[in-house]
């Protein structure tokens, strides 16, 4: 202290008190002041040593070594500040393209609904399931985008298109790939399931009207070929002999209308990679780095880590 805190006049050092706290004495106002912790500036460092934990790749035990504490002592001062998660506020300008998922922090009771702008601004909702209400008031504090960039999840769908139903949608191909594998298998043995399976694999090659068309076509040739064979059904009439090809190929149409929005707009991404590759790994190394945390406490954990995150 250089300052009286009540005339502003320069203070002399006058000792200590008994708890050995600094006294100084000003001869201007005939004060006595003793310097008091600054409570905001504590709170403050706790705060960045909190960050330095939950952001970086350091044990609670290794941080605690470098400020010459005990692990015990650093839970002690971060325990209350585990009790506010947070969540960024959203902007009210207008916004050309959002790429939209959501990861499971807790179990299947706790989620976090993300969405990532065309400057890589990220933001989060937390909600209990990934369900249509909670998408529907997620996207309802946005703006109306240009394009969405989502995959198949039913309530994100129907929750877009009752915001927004003039929006482009791009569906994420390398979800409907994965949707279309988990029914074929990743050896089919039938040609039908083979030819099919090919098809999706090339839509990696995808990438302007031409090929789009291209595609498309090969698409429509497919489902010809394969037509009555689909319309076989099991011995006694009840369900069909390709009912997983029949799923297929259901899976394929309601995607198709949406599959290739971004042929006619640069820079949309055709798949949500950023967030499955970005976002979530980010999210699932970080619980799993700090796992026995409770469930109000990863989402203080995801709120940190999702501020700090930086694209590489």
């Amino acid at each position: 202290m250089k300052y009286c805190p009540f005339c502003n006049s320069p203070v002399q050092h006058w000792g200590a008190t008994k708890k050995g706290s600094p006294r100084f004495y000003c001869p201007e106002c005939k004060r006595t002041i003793t310097k008091k912790k600054r409570v905001d500036v504590r709170i403050r460092h706790e705060r960045h040593e909190l960050d330095l934990w939950l952001g970086g790749k350091d044990s609670l035990t290794e941080i605690a070594q470098r400020y010459g504490s005990t692990r015990q002592t650093f839970w002690k001062h971060f325990r209350p500040f585990m009790s506010f998660p947070f969540e960024p506020q959203i902007p009210k300008e207008k916004m050309k393209m959002l790429i939209l998922d959501a990861t499971y922090i807790h179990k299947n009771t706790l989620c976090a609904l993300v969405a990532i702008d065309e400057s890589d601004r990220v933001f989060w909702r937390f909600a209990p399931h990934e369900s249509y209400r909670a998408w529907k008031h997620f996207l309802s504090a946005f703006p109306e985008p240009e394009i969405l960039v989502m995959d198949g999840q039913k309530g994100l769908f129907a929750a877009a298109r009752d915001l927004w139903p003039d929006v482009k949608i791009q569906r994420c191909q390398f979800h409907v790939v994965s949707f279309a594998m988990h029914y074929l298998g990743r050896h089919p043995k039938d040609q039908a399931s083979r030819e099919i399976q090919n098809l999706l694999y090339r839509l990696k090659e995808v990438k302007d009207s031409n090929r789009r068309d291209w595609w498309i076509l090969l698409y429509k040739v497919w489902e010809e070929r394969y037509a009555k064979l689909m319309k076989e059904k099991n011995d006694g009439g009840k369900g069909y002999k390709n009912q997983k090809m029949k799923s297929v190929r259901f899976l394929i149409r309601k995607a198709l209308p949406n599959l290739f929005t971004y042929i006619d707009n640069p820079g949309t991404p055709n798949t949500t990679n950023l967030v499955e590759g970005w976002i979530n790994s980010a999210v699932a190394e970080a619980i799993r780095r700090h796992r026995g945390l409770k469930d109000f406490e990863k989402k203080t954990l995801v709120s940190i880590v999702l501020t700090h995150l930086k694209k590489r």
